[in-house]
Formats: C-alpha cells, sequence, structure tokens
C-alpha cells in the first residue's frame, strides 16, 4: 500500500511535467501557485532521537518505504532472490524495522525516462533516486524535504566519515542555502586521474629512460614509431594510441591544458579549460606527430574497442587512460608474460610541475519526497550498508550482503555509497604489506587485492591487473603521487548541468570534436583553434560560462 501524502496537487505535478522534459526552466517557481501548495504538504513527523533512537536502531512498530529499482545489480542476486526480495530488504526488515517496497523496477537503459514518467506525474515514491537534473527540478518545484536536521542526528561516523572527504565536495551539488536537500553515492575524485602508460619492455630494448619530461614523452613515442621496438625487422608500430573519442587528455595536461573542465583565471573568474591557448600548443605538437607517422594514421575512424583491440595486438607502446586501463590489456599479458605496461604521472613541458585534472562524479542522488513521514529512514538504510560492507560487522557480515567478498551486491541495496578514494587507501596497506609481510590491518578489500597480487607473483597470471592498479608500480600508486604532492586541478564546476548546457554542450562536443581531430590530421591549420574558440562562445559557450559563474558565486 502507497504512503499517505504522495499524491502532490495537479499544479504542482504539471510545473514537474514541463521542466522534466523541456530542462531549461531557470524560473525557481519561488512564487507559483504550484510551489505554494506543494510547500503547503503536511510537515513531516520528524521523531526526536528518544523515539527512533541512534543510527541503527529498529522502528517499533515497523514503517513502509517506497522507492524505484534499476536492474544494474541482477546478475549478483543470490539464487531465488528478486530486487523485490533479496539480503538486502530482507536486512532492512529484520534489523531495521523498514519494510522497503519498490513502485518499479526497470532496465538501467530506461531507468532515467522512467523516472521522469514519475515526476511528471507527481506521484512520487518516499525515496527518489534521481540524477542531479532532475533533483534541481525537484527541488525548484519544492518537493524535497530538507534532510539537515536528520543527517545531523542520525548519520553514522562512518557514513559522516564518507561524506566529509575531499572539504565535503560530495553534498555541496545538493546543498541549497546551507540546508542538505538529498545525500549522494561518492566514490571521491581520485580515480578519475589522468596518466600516462608506457610499454617498458619496449623501453628496456630500445635503452630508453623512463620520462621525466614532456620532452622524453615525446622522444618515447617517437622512438616507438621508429626504432622498431617489437624487434619483426617492419614498420608496423606507432607510439600514440588514440581513438576518434580523443583520449589525448594525459598529453594535453604536459602543456597545462584542462580539457572539459571548469578552472579559475588569474582574475578569479571560472573558465573552461578547453578554449584557453594551453590547448593549441599541445595540439600542434600532436600535428606534428600526426605528420610524422607517430600517431596510429587511422585513429579518427577507430572507436574505443578498436584503439584496445590495436593495442592488444602489439601495434602501439603509449596511450592515456584512467587508473583501470590493466582490464583492458590485461588479455595481452597472459598470451605473452614479457609484455610490461606501466603506468608514469603526466609530464611537464616546462620548469612547472604538470597536474592531472580530477572531476567530481556523483553515481546517484538520493532524496526524500516532501510530506514523508520519516525522512530519517534514508539515513538510517545508508548507515547499513556502510556498516554491513565496511564497518565493525563487516567481517563477519559483508560476504552475505556481496554475494561474496568480491561480489557487487551492494548494487541491490535500495541505496548505498562507498569510502571516497578506498582504492588509492587500499594500494597504501597493499604497498605496506607487501614490503613487510604483516596483513594483520589491512581491510577487507586491502588484503584481497593482496591475496590477488600474490596469486600473480606466483604464476596466475589472471592477475596481472590487480598487480598494475594496487601494487608498488601501479596506477593507485600514480593517484598517490599527485595526491601527496599536491599535483591535482579540481573542476570548478561540480553542480547540475546550466540550462545552456543541457541545450547546447552536445553542439560544443561535436565542434571540438571535429576541429580537433581535422587539426591533428592536419586538414586544419593549428591557427583554426582560434576560429573555434570564436565559434565556441558563439554557439553557447559565452552563455554557459555566465551561468557557470553565476552558480558558483551562489553557492
Amino acid at each position: 500500500m502507497k504512503s499517505k501524502n504522495r499524491k502532490f496537487p495537479v499544479m504542482a505535478a504539471a510545473l514537474v511535467l514541463s521542466i522534466a522534459f523541456s530542462g531549461c526552466s531557470n524560473n525557481g517557481g519561488n512564487n507559483s501557485t504550484a510551489d505554494k501548495e506543494a510547500n503547503a504538504a503536511p510537515a513531516p513527523a520528524t521523531a526526536n532521537a528518544e523515539v527512533q533512537g541512534g543510527p541503527l536502531t529498529k522502528y517499533d512498530p515497523p514503517i513502509t518505504l517506497t522507492s524505484t529499482m534499476n536492474e544494474t545489480g541482477k546478475e549478483t542476486l543470490a539464487e531465488g532472490d528478486t530486487h523485490a526480495n533479496n539480503v538486502w530488504t530482507r536486512g532492512y526488515e529484520d534489523e531495521l524495522g523498514i519494510k522497503v517496497t519498490y513502485d518499479w523496477i526497470v532496465a538501467d537503459a530506461n531507468y532515467n525516462d522512467k523516472m521522469n514518467v514519475t515526476l511528471a506525474s507527481g506521484d512520487l515514491p518516499d525515496v527518489l533516486k534521481v540524477n542531479m537534473v532532475q533533483f534541481e527540478q525537484l527541488y525548484k518545484a519544492g518537493m524535497l524535504q530538507d534532510l539537515t536536521e536528520v543527517y545531523d542526528q542520525y548519520a553514522s561516523d562512518l557514513v559522516k566519515e564518507y561524506y566529509s572527504e575531499e572539504d565535503g565536495a560530495a553534498l555541496k551539488p545538493v546543498t541549497k542555502d546551507g540546508k542538505k536537500y538529498a545525500m549522494v553515492s561518492y566514490g571521491g575524485s581520485l580515480d578519475s586521474s589522468d596518466m600516462v602508460w608506457i610499454r617498458k619492455d619496449w623501453l628496456d630494448k630500445l635503452g630508453l629512460a623512463e620520462p621525466k619530461s614532456m620532452q622524453d614523452i615525446i622522444k618515447i613515442a617517437e622512438a616507438f614509431a621508429f626504432n622498431d621496438p617489437d624487434g619483426n625487422g617492419k614498420k608496423d608500430t606507432y607510439g600514440i594510441s588514440l581513438s576518434k573519442d580523443l583520449p589525448i587528455n594525459g598529453f594535453l595536461l604536459g602543456y597545462h591544458a584542462y580539457l572539459e573542465t571548469w578552472i579559475k583565471n588569474d582574475q578569479g573568474e571560472i573558465v573552461n579549460g578547453t578554449i584557453q591557448p594551453e590547448v593549441k600548443e599541445g595540439l600542434a605538437e600532436l600535428q606534428r606527430l600526426y605528420k610524422e607517422g607517430v600517431i596510429d594514421p587511422e585513429f579518427g575512424v577507430k572507436d574505443f574497442a578498436k584503439q584496445m583491440e590495436d593495442v592488444n595486438a602489439g601495434k602501439a607502446g603509449m596511450f592515456f587512460l584512467p587508473q583501470w586501463a590493466p582490464f583492458q590489456v590485461k588479455d595481452m599479458i597472459k598470451k605473452d608474460p614479457t609484455v610490461n605496461w606501466v603506468p608514469y604521472p603526466v609530464q611537464s613541458i616546462d620548469d612547472q610541475p604538470a597536474k592531472t585534472q580530477n572531476h567530481l562524479s556523483l553515481g546517484g542522488v538520493f532524496a526524500v519526497r516532501k510530506g514523508y513521514e520519516h525522512p530519517e529512514a534514508l539515513i538510517k538504510l545508508l548507515n547499513f550498508q556502510a556498516e554491513k560492507m565496511f564497518g565493525e560487522s563487516a567481517a563477519t557480515e559483508r560476504a552475505k550482503y556481496l554475494n561474496g567478498d568480491t561480489g557487487l551486491g551492494f548494487q541491490n541495496a535500495v541505496v548505498s555509497n562507498l569510502p571516497p578514494n578506498k582504492n588509492v587507501k587500499a594500494q597504501d596497506e597493499v604497498e605496506q604489506a607487501l614490503k613487510t609481510g604483516d596483513t594483520s590491518k589491512m581491510g577487507l578489500e586491502a588484503k584481497l587485492f593482496y591475496d590477488d597480487i600474490q596469486a600473480y607473483r606466483g604464476g596466475d597470471l589472471d592477475k596481472w591487473h590487480m598487480e598494475r592498479i594496487f601494487g608498488p608500480l601501479s596506477s593507485q600508486g600514480v593517484i598517490k603521487y599527485y595526491r601527496d604532492n599536491d599535483l591535482i586541478v579540481m573542476n570548478e564546476f561540480i553542480y547540475a548541468p546550466t540550462k545552456t548546457m543541457n541545450s547546447k554542450s552536445a553542439t560544443l562536443d561535436k565542434l571540438r570534436s571535429e576541429t580537433f581531430v581535422k587539426i591533428i590530421y592536419g586538414s586544419l591549420p593549428v591557427d583554426d583553434f582560434d576560429k573555434f574558440v570564436t565559434n565556441w562562445k558563439k554557439l553557447g559557450g559565452d552563455e554557459i560560462t555566465k551561468e557557470v559563474n553565476e552558480v558558483v558565486k551562489g553557492q
């Protein structure tokens, strides 16, 4: 049975209908009749500590809570379980006294469309799992419950620790006038770091040193293209592997250029890194390298899968991808264990250190409809998931809730979060344990990574990728280097897309992609970058920049 007060007034539903599908209303709607009616919904009967207890106190009598679900974690359900009845839903009911039911469950690809229809109807579930655009729509329509007090009162120490990471960045996009209107799923920004992947076995064969500058990166790429690093006597290798999606961030960072990142200029204004002159300098060098034959000559027509197919075929010795790259080449090592892909930090063209560019990315936004009697239940659900996976009870409970220690069963929780930047922390533990042999102080995940690395070192090539992600010479090690040396540029815009972003971003992205590919190919002169900047501004870039500055200054 649906809990009471879920149906919002017809006018409020009409308001949501207009913004859910147009995505371009910049009116907060504070003076509209619809908002007044929505804001007049009964205030939730938020219980005090004596009634509802602490972070994991069980409701007595039990309460009901409705939400929605996608099928992302379907393959991790235990035999006989469903999304509506599984270890998580049973745990909520048995240990928290919360009976969770779902208004609908759909395939992941259809989730946002289905949620838009739900928002348009005005018939909202108690807990809303939405994206940032939908969150803004609900907030402007006055349909969200302020969670500030229930978060302060009920969030466990573990959950508060998660949300305090990176100066509390995770909750900033859902905080309005100092009030929290949602919780989020946030894994931290460190894993978005860029880096350079180089075949160290080719370096060694050609007698080349590891890179210490951007000039070294260029010389290595040239040697891989011209000096027969695979030793087959043919000119069939190239230095740099790319695709039409232009994974060139790791290269351009050497010129202090930050693609698709909002940065502060010397005047304190926020500008888009894509149109800065440093990008032009990097593109000029890429054009030269392409003309020389250092870059895959057909990159402009290859997608990512084809790019990786060529890499695995031994055709290239360098590419630019984040920390997960070893998953893309691990089969290559199984075929030939002498292949040795190694990650390196981005390198600088001058005497200023190169920095990576990191982005805050939210895996989901969890809000409570205004009028729901138990908004603190959302906080308790997050406490429960954190405790079962990473709290004191994880040693005995984690496997059950994850369908095995290495499972992804947390996707079947109604809401979930992970410790931000947990991977680099695990790498710290793994590296120390590999040095000392002492595993007694390791976390559960770090111990699993450690065991996989030991298995690889014992001959199990299936585990090579774990060595390169979490071992001493690894992508997480590169990330740790960035972190410890303050070599990270954060995207300044961490909020929902602006009105003009929604309508113009696709056009600007296409303009950038087509222009940059043509410049690298040499079919456009490098100076056409200046024309690109002019067109970018005219086609919506200037308006977006204005909106971005207004949003950030208004926080």
